[in-house]
Formats: C-alpha cells, structure tokens, sequence
C-alpha cells in the first residue's frame, strides 16, 4: 500500500512538473484514445442494466402513481358526465318554464319526471312520479320542452301517473297545418310516423310542414283534450290520390320518446 502511495505521488509530482508536453501527458492521451471507446460501450452496456434495476426498485411507487393518474381519469369523466346531465336537465327545465308562460297566466301546471316506459306492441305509455296526490287526473295534457306534444294522461295512482302518448294505435290528435290552417285527425301508428287524416285533397300539403294541435270546444258539449297551438311534428310524407277523398298524410312527432326526461302536466285552465 505505502509502495502504491509512493508511486502515485511521485507520478503526480512528475505529471505536474512536465505540464502538457511530457512523456506521462502523451501516455495519458493514448490510453484515452484506447480506453474512450470501451467506456462507451460499457456505458451501453451498464445504462440499460442500472436503469432496469432502478425502474424494479421504483415499480411500487410507480404502479400507485399510475392508479391514482387512472382515479383522476375517472373522476374527471364522472365530473363532465355529470355536468353534461345537469345542463341538459337545466335546458329541459327552462324550455318547459317558456311552455308555461306561453300557455298563458290562467293555465295552471307541474313538471313531472320520467320514471319508466312500457314500450310494447299493445300500448305506448310512460310512467311519471306525479298522481292524485299532486293533482293529477285522467285526460290531463302532457307536453315537452319547446312545446311539443307527448300525450294525456289515462291511469292515475297517488304518487305516479301513466301517460299515453300520441304515437299510441288507440290515440287520437285533433290536427292544424301551420300553413293551410287546414285542420285534421293524426292517429298514432307505434314506431311509424302518425297518420293525418280528413284532409281534402284539394290543400297544398309539403313535406316539412308543421302539424300543431287544433283546440276546439264545442258549446255544452265536448272539447278536445289539447290546447292549441302544441307542436304535433312535421309532415314526413304526402301521397297524392285523386282518386281518393282524402289525402294520405304521414306526421314524424316531434319527440323523441325514447330520451323523455321531464315532462309537463297541464293542471287545467286556458283555452282549449
């Protein structure tokens, strides 16, 4: 040991006399030329190696940053998801509070959620969470945001109501084309658009025109369920028969049923 010290000393010393330009200086430059390139294929070698046993030491840490990166994820997704639903809730909410003021001061309502749809080849209703204890009687109107038509009801039990709606075979819509002002009778036909009927064949009919309810009371007798002037939908199809004595009109609703959400139950009051 003291040998080795002794020698490393003296060459120091030596090395550090002789500056740049000494034999030691030159020795030093080709044992850096020579070993230069094997430490660079060590460190190819080795780097790798020591980067996998760290990345092994570290796994745990980073398997847990990676669940909680994964909870954020979720989170955020629950959170957007959540805000898309109360905004649509809210659009639905402020679309049925126009319906109210449109249908006048004397018209009485309440909104009403969606609680099940029984869709079947019988019968197109929907169940809401409102009943006779809220208010809710037979053959009370039933409309949608924007002012558009879903049905009336026809059973009510305390705290829930069933609704048929309009695209029911047994229902029956008294109809006015927007722009003729013609009146007739839309039928539902289940996932089909509905049928308008009674219509002469001698009015102008074009596809796109809107259909709203016809209100009409006949004096000491009987008036139809619908205020006037809820949208219907909007006439898909006209078949031209001058042979007939009525035109074949098809009426797409405008409602979705399938996404009904809130509806609108008018108490009573207005003009019907």
């Amino acid at each position: 040991m003291v040998a080795l010290v002794s020698v490393s000393l003296l060459t120091i010393t030596v090395d550090y006399r002789e500056g740049n330009n000494g034999p030691l200086a030159s020795l030093g430059r080709v044992a850096l030329t020579v070993i230069s390139p094997l430490q660079e294929v060590m460190s190819k070698v080795t780097h790798p190696i020591g980067n996998f046993f760290s990345t092994l030491v570290r796994l745990p840490a980073i398997r847990a940053e990676n669940e909680r990166l994964k909870n954020h994820v979720a989170e955020l997704e629950s959170q957007v998801a959540t805000g898309a639903t109360d905004e649509q809730r809210l659009h639905e909410l402020e679309g049925l509070l126009e319906v109210t003021q449109s249908l006048g001061p004397n018209v009485r309502t309440t909104a009403a959620q969606v609680i099940a749809s029984g869709v079947s080849n019988f019968e197109w209703t929907i169940t809401i969470n409102k009943g006779s204890n809220q208010g809710i009687k037979l053959d009370l109107p039933v409309v949608a945001s924007g002012k558009r038509l879903v049905g009336h009801v026809i059973r009510v039990a305390p705290d829930s109501s069933i609704v048929q709606l309009i695209v029911d075979p047994d229902s029956a819509v008294a109809g006015r084309l927007a722009i003729s002002r013609t009146t007739g009778l839309l039928t539902g036909q289940g996932d089909r658009d509905m049928r308008m009927g009674l219509v002469d064949t001698s009015i102008e009919v074009q596809a796109g025109e809107q259909v709203v309810t016809a209100g009409y009371r006949i004096p000491g007798g009987a008036q139809s369920l619908y205020p006037p002037g809820i949208l219907i939908g909007t006439v898909s199809h006209v078949v031209p028969d001058v042979a007939a004595l009525e035109k074949f009109i098809t009426v797409a609703p405008a409602v979705d049923f399938s996404s009904l959400d809130i509806v609108l139950v008018v108490l009573s009051g207005g003009p019907r």
